[in-house]
């Protein structure tokens, strides 16, 4: 685990971003990506609420090696489903516990499929990266770490939104599906209006031109157009076929809904945390939350989702609630203490300068707890976990080469999500290290070929797990067969039914 967080990080800083081409290797020691509809053998699930589970397999030997996949085989799975009619969640017990993925999938009545989570440290279990539940900041180390998750995205309706709306042309009504989208997804309908950001749109499948409510062009192969000569629909999947037939000067009818003033979408970003406790003379802040190491010359305040003892620091707090409901400081400790948060209160451990400050309260104190993450590019998450680098950004990409199980998300601006685990696909023997899989390139590039327009790279190796509540049965393993070992984990990442 600590191999892969190096090369994560030798990928943020060293990558450069490139446009991706099907099929071919990115740099000299990156493999060639084999096309999904290559592999010899795949499945297709239903799980419900749009969601599908699908796999490929490349038997061990000849047939993956083949390939330019690992010769101890490859399996790829895939969970796609779009935030139109799921959420995207995050699994986790109390912090720092661990956990096997299908036990922390099962204890979730509403979740659909999982894929493992976050980096985590073997030795404490604690995570590498910040969690946000609800809005709210549950979990973050000192300093700046990467997130992945669901975010209210204001929407600037030149530069796209999902919607619904129908394009009727004679008898015939066809859904549409985005307006002034980064591209069209790859079962969709997007009209570009005048106002887009992007005046030449990227072209679909097939296209459509309107003019003066009439179709003026049809392109069945697909085409760039710029929106200044009137509305371009581009389509992609089977509409495209139905459109690339229409008739010139047919009198057409588009309606769509009014932009809304948010919505979900996918995103990744960095985030630390930015907390004070505050009486009537004193402020001191703190720059991390649940986290076990508490830095040398700041402060950590724990609440009662932190389920272990806590690093004994140079002065420590105890906050609680008197009976009007206010903050107030129960305790504290000059030479700091080993406590743990009862229900309903707050631990401050605070080392150097802060510890001095944190001196200075009085058992007895009123105060103002304040505390939140700042994004870097100022997202608004509902919910988020840590992720590793990442591997597509706006439809462009970063290679990571090493042969190894790989787990990843992707997503577009449609509102699609898809997770992604490469793996050996065989119950092996392989003493709690996972072998065979698939370069993060090719991870990559398969994402792209479902739709994905980003994507990041999560914890791999051993951690790679997915697992799916098959309405016939109930939790079973996907990326290899439900025999296999389970590594617990730190957290996991679902597809959930909406509340």
């Amino acid at each position: 685990m600590r191999k892969v967080k190096a090369l994560a990080v030798v990928a943020l800083i060293s990558s450069t971003l490139l446009v991706s081409t099907p099929n071919v290797a990115l740099a000299d020691n990156c493999l060639p990506t084999p096309s999904l509809t290559t592999a010899p053998s795949s499945t297709s699930l239903s799980l419900g609420s749009g969601v599908t589970a699908k796999s490929w397999t490349w038997a061990p030997g000849s047939q993956a090696e083949d390939a330019s996949l690992s010769p101890l085989g490859t399996k790829v799975s895939v969970v796609e489903g779009n935030l139109r009619s799921i959420d995207f969640g995050v699994l986790r017990e109390g912090i720092p516990t661990v956990k096997s993925l299908k036990r922390l999938s099962e204890a979730n009545p509403r979740a659909l499929a999982s894929i493992n989570g976050d980096y985590f440290d073997f030795d404490t279990n604690i995570p590498w990266n910040a969690m946000i539940e609800a809005g709210t900041l549950t979990y973050s180390p000192a300093g700046e770490t990467g997130v992945i998750g669901m975010a209210q995205k204001r929407v600037d309706p030149a530069r796209g939104y999902r919607t619904t709306g129908t394009l009727t042309v004679a008898t015939k009504k066809f859904s549409v599906t985005g307006v002034n989208q980064l591209s069209p997804g790859t079962e969709s309908m997007v009209v570009y209006l005048p106002n887009s950001y992007r005046p030449v749109p990227p072209k679909g499948d097939a296209t459509v031109l309107i003019k003066n409510g009439k179709i003026y062009r049809v392109y069945p192969k697909g085409a760039a157009i710029n929106v200044r000569t009137g509305t371009v629909i581009q389509a992609r999947g089977a509409i495209a076929k139905v459109l690339g037939r229409l008739k010139l000067t047919t009198k057409i009818k588009l309606v769509l809904a009014n932009p809304p003033q948010y919505e979900t979408r996918m995103a990744a970003d960095r985030v630390k945390t930015v907390g004070t406790i505050a009486n009537s003379v004193t402020t001191m802040t703190f720059d991390a939350v649940n986290y076990k190491t508490v830095s040398s010359n700041g402060a950590t305040i724990f609440d009662s989702n932190f389920t272990n003892s806590q690093t004994r620091a140079r002065t420590t707090l105890r906050i609680g609630k008197d009976d009007l409901g206010r903050q107030v400081v129960r305790n504290v400790y000059s030479s700091g203490a080993d406590i743990t948060a009862g229900s309903g209160e707050l631990i401050v451990q605070a080392n150097g300068n802060s510890a001095t400050l944190a001196r200075r309260f009085r058992a007895g104190d009123l105060v103002t707890v304040k505390y939140a993450y700042q994004a870097e590019a100022k997202t608004t998450f509902i919910t988020a976990a840590g992720r590793g680098p990442r591997l597509v950004q706006n439809s462009k990409f970063v290679w990571i080469c090493s042969l190894r199980p790989r787990t990843a998300i992707g997503w577009d601006q449609d509102g699609k999500v898809w997770f992604i685990t490469s793996s050996r696909g065989q119950d092996a023997a392989d003493f709690g290290y996972r072998q065979g899989g698939s370069t993060s390139d090719q991870i990559g590039h398969w994402l792209q070929s479902l739709g994905a327009t980003d994507a990041i790279l999560l914890d791999g190796g051993g951690s790679t797990t997915m697992v799916i509540k098959n309405p016939a049965s109930s939790w079973q393993r996907f990326d290899i067969p439900d025999s296999g070992w389970y590594r617990d984990l730190a957290s996991g990442y679902s597809f959930l039914t909406k509340d």
